[in-house]
């Protein structure tokens, strides 16, 4: 009795930990990580936060209720999302914006792959 219960709760605590995570062990950001980071990063006002949360909320229900869509699509949706920020943004934040858009691109090109 006592090994199926603890056999029981080591497969919801290895469920949840599992499912909680994308498959590179990195958990998904949510739209307000998401502003967070960025009026941190770019010292956002709160008018800009404010839009950005909604530019981030539309994508994020486009994204969920779009079905399938093709790599080419997700990335045109990407780039309109990054344009429609920068509209926010002043020239200084848009230079440090892009600036972090470099960085993180750089660091996919190791997805998948053994360092």
């Amino acid at each position: 009795m006592k090994k199926a219960i603890l056999l029981s709760a080591i497969a919801l605590l290895s469920f949840g930990s599992a499912n909680a995570q994308r498959g590179n062990g990195q958990q998904r950001m949510t739209v307000e990580d998401r502003v967070n980071n960025l009026k941190k990063e770019l010292c956002l006002t709160d008018s800009q936060a404010t839009k950005i949360t909604v530019l981030y909320t539309d994508f994020q229900k486009k994204r969920q209720n779009g079905g399938e869509t093709s790599r080419e699509q997700m990335r045109s949706e990407r780039e309109e999302l990054n344009k429609q920020i920068e509209s926010i943004l002043n020239d200084e934040q848009k230079v440090t914006y892009r600036n972090m858009q470099t960085q993180r691109k750089g660091g996919q090109g190791h997805r998948g792959k053994v360092r």
